[in-house]
């Protein structure tokens, strides 16, 4: 417990940092850093990551477009996305090129597991540092959020069960989930998305100039909650069907990026779409 405590401090400091620190490339580079090492630790379990014609290519493409974001503004995003989703496609055709002329030693199931995984965290950590640089004004605020909802949800989520907790969720992928920690996941997170902006709209509000819309933000705590547990629950079934306790050791106590940050990368994509849409900070 000690060393889950001192990890879980230096992890939020960490993020204090990059957060200061986001308006510069530091940011990306982090991000990509990341995508590296969560596309390892996914090929790792699978078993996929020493057969190197299909990892190489994928810690490549996995860093890429995290970095790429920094430059990205409003008027770029469409060629972004175009670009990430051409490139995405010439991954899957170079997998699936792999595949034939492997000639059946390599089956179309690891094809697809690999390609799943590299698309799932470029995608998603692509987002996060999409939401940072997309509004110059209020992207920090909104990037808060993608690690915020998913880590109260899981607080919540924990401390819910562990009071309440009387029946099981899905115990086939994840023994310890319950309904009630699951329900009081969400609740507490849209609540707790309510304190976030009361208190940014005390600090931020006169400084940059906006209007918190409270209603849009209790919709994105509780929506993003329920999509932040389904991302821990895919990441435990990866892990149960492969028989893995944890994706890495990165964080003593806390396992690996996957198994920290999971629920984020889960989150990260919806939440870009989301705030793009319906922004919860705008101009006042």
């Amino acid at each position: 417990m000690k060393q889950r405590i001192i990890t879980s401090v230096a992890i939020v400091i960490g993020m204090l940092l990059l957060g200061v620190f986001s308006a510069y490339i530091v940011y990306p580079i982090a991000l990509a850093a990341m995508a590296v090492i969560a596309v390892f630790e996914m090929l790792r379990v699978m078993g996929a990551h020493k057969n190197y014609v299909l990892a190489i290519p994928a810690y490549i493409f996995a860093p890429a477009f995290p970095i790429i974001a920094y430059f990205v503004n409003g008027d770029k995003l469409v060629y972004f996305l175009l670009a990430l989703a051409a490139c995405i496609f010439v991954f899957m055709l170079w997998l699936m090129g792999v595949g034939v002329f492997s000639r059946g030693s390599i089956p179309f199931s690891r094809i697809s597991e690999v390609f799943v995984a590299v698309a799932y965290v470029s995608i998603s950590v692509s987002s996060l540092s999409l939401i940072r640089y997309l509004n110059d004004k209020f992207g920090l605020l909104m990037t808060v959020l993608a690690f915020l909802i998913p880590w109260m949800s899981d607080v919540f989520a924990y401390i819910c069960g562990y009071l309440f907790g009387k029946h099981k969720l899905i115990p086939e992928v994840s023994p310890k989930k319950t309904v009630e920690g699951a329900i009081g996941g969400v609740v507490f997170s849209a609540f707790f998305c309510l304190l976030y902006g009361f208190l940014a709209d005390i600090l931020f509000a006169d400084v940059l100039g906006m209007r918190v819309n409270y209603l849009i933000l209790f919709v994105f705590g509780a929506v993003l909650s329920v999509i932040s547990q389904l991302g821990d629950l895919v990441a435990s079934l990866i892990k149960r069907e492969y028989g893995a306790k944890d994706y890495g050791n990165i964080f003593p106590g806390h396992g690996g990026i996957m198994d920290r940050f999971d629920s984020v990368l889960a989150v990260s994509t919806i939440l870009m779409i989301l705030c793009i849409i319906c922004p919860p900070f705008t101009a006042a």
